[in-house]
């Protein structure tokens, strides 16, 4: 059978369609802000001013307002009390109203109020932390409001600082990444004078990495949750502070069920042994869902060439948010005159906690878009969106060290 031979013009255009693919590549995958279609980095920042997954945090706290009870019992041998945080919920349309537990916890006897003036106290706790989430989404997130929270909203004085008269000169936030195993950064941490360390991680036995010492802990409540329930019996209150009670803790709230433990910790506090504790203010929470969401939407852009409208389709809004991580570092910029990071980034072959064997991260956060911000920081603190829009602010000068 004689061989068929294509045209050489076919040939021609077939060789130039592949050579050309790197290029094409590079016209639908942008690095950075995508120009490619209407509005730029405008639309981004647009679209990331949107609350992600706020309304469903409104919603719960509500509920809890309107219908939550709270019921104890004493445990076996009177060691401590088991109580129940519940909520009425239907089977169907037609079905008597059930309870179902939203929050388990122990509790000591002695320091925790009864069942009537806890559940009295966490509603007053939950109406607050949902008026400053009203407030500000009635003015429209206004951007020097949401900004001001920079400040840190009362950390401040939890620091013993105000943060509008007295900054502190050098400050780290060291996260928990493996890449610290190894580093030998410990006594450059410890030089800082203010350290911030993250979500309890240990520091014994991990010192000539990480170091020792530590001025603040921050934290998600679902991390002092887990410590409040291990911590009831073992500690007859709530010992969910590994670098010692003098030791303040800064905490946003993931569950607003949550805030039911804060106020259980703080119960459990006495002049001997204070266990300084405070949720993180509204307007510093805002401002970080928008620099998470508007870097996940840019990181979005530029890997698949979508518009940024599409972002919600790989990510759902109700279970996107920001690391601990992420928060302290805008929280450290509003306090600091320098900044430094540690254990901010990954490599191969390193585990994703220097303290546990975790290996894989969370898809709650887009880390890739946290780390482009933090590289941001450093490289190009003109470009991080949000903060140009306050008249006066600046950011401070940030290293990273990996």
């Amino acid at each position: 059978m004689k061989r068929r031979h294509l045209p050489p013009v076919l040939v021609l255009l077939l060789a130039l369609s592949l050579l050309s693919l790197p290029f094409r590549r590079r016209l639908f995958l942008p690095r950075g802000p995508s120009q490619y279609y209407a509005g730029g980095d405008a639309l981004l920042r647009r679209l990331a001013a949107a609350d992600a997954g706020g309304d469903q945090v409104r919603a719960e706290a509500a509920a809890l307002v309107a219908n939550a009870s709270v019921s104890s019992f004493p445990s076996i041998g009177n060691r401590y009390r088991l109580l129940y945080l519940r909520l009425p919920y239907h089977t169907n349309a037609t079905s008597a109203p059930r309870q179902r537990a939203v929050s388990r916890l122990r509790v000591p006897f002695e320091t925790v109020p009864d069942d009537g003036a806890l559940l009295a106290a966490f509603r007053a706790s939950l109406r607050s932390f949902l008026l400053a989430r009203r407030q500000l989404r009635r003015r429209g997130g206004d951007d020097d409001d949401v900004v001001a929270g920079v400040a840190m909203g009362g950390i401040g004085d939890l620091l013993d600082r105000h943060p509008r008269r007295e900054r502190f000169p050098t400050c780290a936030v060291v996260g928990n990444s493996g890449i610290l195993l190894g580093s030998g950064r410990g006594g450059q941490i410890d030089a800082h004078d203010l350290v911030v360390r993250l979500n309890n991680a240990r520091v014994a036995g991990y010192a000539a990495d990480v170091g020792a010492k530590t001025s603040l802990s921050f934290v998600n409540s679902n991390i002092l949750h887990r410590c409040a329930v291990r911590s009831a019996v073992a500690a007859g209150g709530c010992a969910c502070h590994p670098y010692g009670r003098a030791v303040p803790m800064a905490m946003y709230v993931c569950q607003p069920a949550h805030l039911l433990d804060a106020l259980i910790c703080n119960a459990t506090a006495t002049p001997a042994s204070p266990f300084p504790l405070l949720v993180t203010d509204a307007r510093l929470d805002a401002l970080c869902a928008r620099i998470a969401k508007y870097y996940s939407m840019r990181r979005f852009v530029a890997t698949t060439g979508e518009p940024a409208n599409n972002w919600t389709r790989r990510h759902d809004e109700r279970y996107f948010h920001y690391s601990s991580g992420l928060q302290a570092v805008v929280m450290a910029l509003g306090v600091c005159d320098e900044v430094s990071l540690f254990g901010f980034g990954k490599a191969a072959g390193a585990k994703h906690h220097y303290h546990t064997n975790q290996k894989k991260e969370l898809d709650l956060h887009d880390y890739e878009a946290e780390y482009q911000f933090y590289r941001d920081l450093q490289a190009r603190p003109e470009a991080v969106p949000f903060f140009d829009e306050t008249p006066g602010f600046k950011v401070p000068p940030v290293k990273l060290y990996w």
